[in-house]
């Protein structure tokens, strides 16, 4: 072959190649191992029980009546109703490092804990709307009260996820590293910026780290129940690298097979795994052997500045389709076997950032490249919003159930109450109590993001329309309203004198007045709504209070919604609806009134 046309012929590998790649995009790939999930079919997960720990199927605690707790039978909620304090229940095995997740429910005036490894606790406590938190108040670790209240109201579900690092022992001589609780999230809210660190006094006097123990559930004061218990317990095995070798190739390359073409400007070996051992804009091969201690599945992450793919044993395993945003995170699943497997990183070097993390059979999440592979991000300022003597109003994106909405305007209320609301669907989209907003994302530098960011554990509404002319009561109800729509009409807002928002829009003959404002007793929101029906004698029209998941009316008159997220407390006679998955608290509307008043009150 000429000179000439191997030329040809490689520049026509290296377009096929470019152009099979170019298609390629990341696969949709699980972002965590499975957890376990203790068994509440029985107690047979625990220890001997005291009588008054059993198993429900279904749960009511009342926010107004201190200690009652209602259990019916069944199975899948763990539930204590005992008349003694103190009283813990411990499961039958044992950890040390350890994640749980969970969710909780506290009578009015509860208070219990969480003991991990039978002796570090976190304190699960009713300190619903509580201004000025110490320690013992809910979330509570290590004598350290939690930065901001997240508790929910009484009798409502709360979800609880806590990342455990048992204690350390070093040199015999020296004293054991504390415990702690790397991370404690109350209803999506970080309770503490520090891991918080807790060592029990005989274990600071034995000079080392405490044995293995079980995870329990004190009572101190009840009822209080339990579900959806899942945990991974960790040990100490990890993933090992060796004979690891590094290639650099002269200029950066999505496409990760053309460097089949190219001979390497410089090879060599390291025993560390870095962009560092490469060039700026040059194409860095790193490969090597994985030691694997445990057979079994595998979650592999990839974050790099440039495209970046990782191989084992010939398999790809991630690949960020070529993108240089080095805060995406992206994922590969594979299952591997005990022992030795070759790998592969190839990463085109345009940001100088390249991070690759793992995790396995009782291995957490960590990362195989070293902490300065990876290109420091500096955080944005805080910058609260205030709110003072008057309600304040700010426009602005939302993040709503994972989406960024642009179209909402959230609004602070003296009495650390608030709420967001959507401009397209016209319909809250969520609601919170305490601070206001940070709206560093809006103002910082140059404000790309525009995100507000709520400073309090926020109750996310549905975020759907909520008037919408229905076929019949079980037609599915419209889940979001175009920009473009000439059903609904928006007609905007207006400030009333005290500073708070009523919002305007119409669908169709029906004209909405919707205007939010607290309680006042401070424990929620009430919503006043006027619809007028402008042709009365037609349309056939439905309001929608709440839903979600399962909605139950409650002994006390009330409405739990979503499986006990949230209350709506109202007088008007509304109509439980149940289509498919969904449930809806809903209010027809009569076509023969001219004006219909709703009111009610969220509470959470």
């Amino acid at each position: 072959m000429s000179l000439r046309s191997f030329l040809l012929h490689g520049s026509m590998a290296l377009v096929l190649a470019a152009c099979s790649t170019a298609t390629e995009q990341p696969l949709s790939r699980p972002e965590a191992l499975p957890m376990e999930e203790l068994s509440l079919d029985n107690l047979d997960a625990f220890t001997a029980a005291d009588p008054g720990w059993r198993v429900a199927g279904n749960v009511y605690a009342s926010r107004q009546q201190p200690h009652y707790l209602e259990a019916a039978e069944g199975k899948g909620i763990l539930v204590f109703t005992g008349a003694k304090s103190n009283t813990a229940l411990g499961t039958t095995w044992k950890h040390r490092d350890m994640d749980l997740e969970l969710d909780f429910m506290l009578s009015a005036g509860a208070n219990a804990a969480i003991l991990f490894q039978g002796k570090y606790p976190l304190q699960l406590k009713d300190s619903w709307l509580k201004d000025s938190l110490v320690a013992g108040d809910c979330g509570s670790v290590a004598g350290q009260p939690p930065l901001l209240n997240a508790c929910k109201a009484p009798g409502l579900w709360q979800h609880l996820e806590v990342k455990f690092k048992a204690a350390r022992s070093g040199h015999p001589q020296d004293s054991a590293t504390a415990a702690g609780f790397a991370e404690v999230i109350l209803n999506g809210r970080p309770l503490h910026l520090e891991p918080a660190l807790a060592a029990a006094a005989q274990d600071i006097a034995l000079r080392q780290a405490p044995a293995a123990g079980p995870l329990q559930f004190l009572v101190q004061q009840g009822p209080v129940a339990f579900r959806n218990i899942r945990y991974k317990t960790y040990g100490d095995a990890r993933i090992q690298l060796a004979d690891m070798q590094f290639r650099v190739y002269e200029g950066v390359f999505k496409n990760h097979d053309t460097l089949k073409l190219l001979m390497p400007v410089r090879t060599g070996r390291t025993d560390s795994l870095t962009y560092r051992v490469g060039d700026k804009r040059a194409h860095l091969v790193l490969e090597g052997k994985l030691q694997v201690p445990a057979t079994g599945d595998y979650i592999f992450t990839v974050q790099s500045g440039g495209p970046v793919r990782l191989m084992i044993d010939s398999n790809q395993v991630a690949n960020n389709g070529g993108t240089r945003n080095f805060l995406d995170v992206y994922y590969g699943d594979t299952t591997l076997q005990q022992g030795e497997h070759f790998f592969q990183l190839s990463y085109a070097n345009y940001d100088e950032s390249l991070v690759l993390r793992y995790e396995g059979p009782h291995i957490p999440f960590t990362a195989l490249t070293t902490p300065a592979s990876e290109r420091p991000v500096e955080p944005s300022p805080a910058m609260e919003y205030p709110v003072k003597g008057m309600p304040v109003v700010q426009r602005g994106f939302m993040q709503h159930q994972g989406e960024v909405n642009p179209y909402s305007i959230a609004v602070g209320i003296p009495g650390n109450i608030n709420y967001a609301y959507g401009l397209v669907n016209y319909s809250p989209l969520m609601a919170w109590h305490g601070r206001f907003i940070d709206v560093a994302e809006m103002w910082h530098e140059r404000g790309e993001k525009q995100l507000a960011k709520p400073l309090g554990a926020t109750l996310e509404l549905a975020g759907v329309p909520c008037i919408a002319e229905l076929s019949s009561a079980d037609a599915a109800w419209p889940a979001a309203i175009r920009e473009d729509s000439s059903s609904y009409t928006n007609r905007g807002y207006k400030l009333l004198p005290g500073g708070l928002p009523v919002f305007f829009y119409t669908l169709h003959q029906w004209a909405v007045e919707d205007y939010l404002h607290p309680r006042e007793d401070g424990k929620g929101l009430v919503r006043e709504v006027t619809i007028t029906n402008q042709e009365p004698g037609s349309g056939n029209a439905w309001w929608l209070l709440g839903s979600g998941g399962i909605i139950e009316k409650l002994p006390d008159g009330s409405y739990a919604i979503d499986d006990k997220r949230y209350y709506i407390e109202t007088t008007a006679d509304v109509q439980i609806q149940h289509n498919k998955d969904e449930y809806r608290l809903v209010l027809p509307l009569q076509p023969g009134n001219k004006t219909v008043n709703i009111h009610y009150s969220i509470i959470w």
